[in-house]
């Protein structure tokens, strides 16, 4: 069971971690004995931390990211904004053990992480700096097969039968207006999602990004 240390003068936020900790498996420390696996602190506490005084997972609960705070970014592995719920810090815990090279963590699997953001396949969500993204249905699926296959370029009519099904019988236009509400919904991300032209559309190799 790894351990986690809070450091947050908010009671409210302390009592809160401490127990979506232990339901997600993890043993939070009320004093510091030994090197936790885990640092989680507030936004006060993470502008005191030097870069050098810790070298384990350290994960920032925000209010928001200002201008002043993004300074004091790359102190921490991950960032959560609060308010959060327990799904979301379970994620983000397993994503920045991974990030540290922590192989015997437990696997995040079917989740892609590009940058800020992240697709979880079997929860079908998408989040963005910790914000989730409000997609439909057939959003997801469009993004799903596209980025579970990224570089490979998809036509349009590929598609509408791998998403809407062989009995469909709308137009194509049908995946160019998704794919346009899609786009939309992905802000900064956008142009992941490329347009081929005279072919269809694909997702840009990671690598690439």
């Amino acid at each position: 069971m790894r351990t986690v240390l809070i450091r947050t003068d908010n009671l409210a936020l302390s009592e809160k971690l401490e127990i979506d900790l232990i339901t997600l498996g993890y043993h939070p420390l009320s004093h510091v004995s030994g090197t936790p696996d885990i640092l989680i602190v507030d936004q006060y506490e993470l502008g005191k931390m030097r870069d050098d005084v810790f070298k384990g997972v350290v994960l920032a609960i925000l209010n928001e990211v200002t201008d002043k705070v993004a300074g004091q970014l790359l102190k921490a592995t991950d960032v959560l904004i609060d308010p959060y719920d327990t799904a979301e810090l379970g994620l983000r815990l397993k994503l920045a053990q991974v990030r540290c090279g922590i192989t015997n963590s437990e696997p995040v699997e079917n989740t892609l992480v590009i940058g800020g953001m992240v697709i979880n396949f079997d929860g079908y969500e998408v989040m963005i700096d910790g914000n989730l993204l409000d997609l439909t249905f057939k959003e997801f699926e469009l993004l799903k097969h596209l980025s579970s296959h990224h570089g490979r370029v998809y036509t349009r009519d590929q598609l509408l039968n791998a998403v809407w099904g062989y009995d469909y019988y709308g137009g194509t236009r049908t995946v160019d207006v998704h794919i346009r509400r899609l786009r939309a919904k992905l802000g900064r991300y956008e142009s992941l999602i490329e347009t081929v032209r005279n072919v269809g559309y694909r997702f840009r190799k990671q690598d690439q990004t």
